[in-house]
């Protein structure tokens, strides 16, 4: 996926799942945590491998090669030998955070790791059914990667009307990990020379390539004091999220307008997934004056939850001018008003700020939003090729807009925002060698960058930033087997 689920995404859509932190002014502070996906990239189903990410991932209309089925099904027809692929993803994230007034809070958190992107086989039924021809593919995709983690300090002074002090000092660590994927069959038919549509059915199911599940482990540390009174909490909470399950389909359409014109339609349906969810709350706090006190706690939350994750339309359009040159271009529309994660009492929460969507004065109506991916690649054709090509090089490179879900709401404020969209942007490139018209091996570079984005994470400090900063390195390899049509 895009700057990908691991894209990611993002799915995701989903680059993690993180609390919000709601700090509050009193000299024992409470922790209100709810869930949100996040992933390095927009949480917007995009697809695999390292050709399409060097070009920014602008590749619904063209979905020529392996990882079809990820990008739009209906270009399986487009190939003519059976293929093998595997995709690798290395994904590096880092987050600035600061806030005004507030300079224990400037930090840098750091995230990266290695994963199995993509793994598919396509077979190309050798005799066409109905005179038409059919492929058919069998593919596992990680969506989403919810790798995160972040260390942070708030500290707080204030005085009260009485003229009493209080002094606050918070240490939060959070940990994350785990992620996403489904075992996918797809079929792509010709309906017409051309004219073609295609299938995927996405089974989010736990496999030997990749467990679905995700954990996350959030520590508290608190010192207050309140006039001469001492209060000290630690808390620890691990929260984990194992079995996901669930079902949907992304159903593709690909028309050859011309010679050097594709146009180009995906669409990823809406699912409920179902995971086993299980808390557990640890801590103590302790009490010093009037009267000395230790107060432990501990808590234990077993529930099957739901979590609900919205639809998307893609649109595409290729230019080829000749056999050198591909320029293509992606938009794709998603509406987050129905992410959700709904507990086991029926309660709905919102993914992306943690308010209750089933509290219509609560609930922020957030705005669709859209990514804009433009890419090109060329093929150095020798001017006079021999009756073989050994090597054969192509150059890639591509721009992007991408937005994720915001509330935009102030960051001291508990009523609903105007869901403004947070915005990021991003360059690609990429480089592909083709060994005696048999072994097909890519590489792909992609950053992202996002300035004040993120605000529904953390609320409480004033003035709260983060910046983000997103590498991606996808490594891929395609290899083509002799029979066919």
């Amino acid at each position: 996926m895009s700057l990908q689920n691991k894209k990611l995404g993002v799915l995701c859509f989903i680059r993690a799942v993180c609390p919000i932190l709601m700090l509050t002014v009193f000299a024992a502070p409470s922790l209100a945590q709810f869930s949100k996906f996040t992933i390095s990239g927009a949480p917007t189903p995009v697809g695999s491998g390292a050709r399409a990410a060097g070009m920014a991932n602008a590749f619904v209309a063209i979905a020529d090669d392996a990882t079809a089925a990820s990008w739009n099904p209906a270009g399986l027809v487009q190939l003519e030998l059976p293929e093998f692929s595997i995709v690798g993803a290395y994904n590096a994230s880092t987050d600035r955070f600061t806030a005004n007034y507030h300079p224990e809070f400037d930090s840098h958190h750091r995230e990266d790791g290695l994963e199995l992107n993509f793994l598919s086989f396509i077979y190309p039924l050798p005799r066409p059914l109905w005179g038409r021809n059919v492929s058919l593919s069998l593919n596992y995709q990680r969506k989403f990667d919810f790798g995160k983690n972040f260390n942070i300090d708030y500290d707080l002074a204030a005085v009260l009307s009485s003229g009493t002090i209080i002094n606050q000092f918070l240490n939060m660590k959070f940990t994350q990990k785990g992620g996403l994927g489904a075992i996918s069959p797809a079929i792509g038919i010709e309906l017409t020379k051309t004219l073609s549509v295609g299938v995927t059915l996405n089974l989010w199911r736990s496999s030997p390539l990749g467990e679905n599940d995700w954990s996350q482990t959030t520590r508290l540390r608190t010192t207050a004091f309140l006039g001469s009174r001492l209060t000290n909490l630690a808390q620890t909470t691990r929260e984990k999220f194992d079995d996901f399950e669930g079902e949907n389909v992304t159903l593709g359409l690909l028309w050859n307008v011309t010679d050097r014109w594709n146009l180009a339609m995906r669409y990823d349906s809406a699912f409920t997934g179902t995971v086993d969810y299980e808390s557990k709350t640890t801590g103590v706090r302790f009490n010093l004056h009037p009267a000395n006190f230790l107060s432990p706690t501990a808590q234990t939350l077993r529930e099957q939850r739901e979590v609900r994750f919205p639809d998307s339309l893609s649109i595409g359009a290729a230019y080829r001018r000749n056999d050198r040159l591909t320029v293509a271009m992606d938009i794709t529309r998603t509406d987050w008003n129905d992410f959700y994660m709904k507990d086991g009492v029926g309660r709905k929460f919102s993914l992306v700020d943690g308010s209750r969507i089933d509290i219509p004065g609560e609930r922020t109506h957030l705005k669709p939003t859209y990514s804009v991916r433009l890419g090109s690649e060329y093929v150095m054709i020798p001017k006079n090729p021999d009756d073989r090509l050994d090597r054969l090089w192509s150059i890639r490179g591509g721009l992007f807009y991408e937005e994720e879900p915001a509330t935009n709401k102030s960051s001291r404020s508990a009523r609903p925002g105007n869901g403004k969209p947070d915005r990021f942007f991003g360059f690609a490139a990429g480089l592909g060698l083709l060994v005696k018209q048999r072994v097909n091996i890519d590489f792909a570079y992609q950053f992202r960058y996002g300035h004040g984005v993120d605000k529904d994470f953390l609320r409480g400090p004033k003035g709260f930033e983060n910046e983000l900063l997103q590498h991606r390195f996808v490594l891929s390899s395609v290899v083509y087997f002799k029979t066919g049509r």
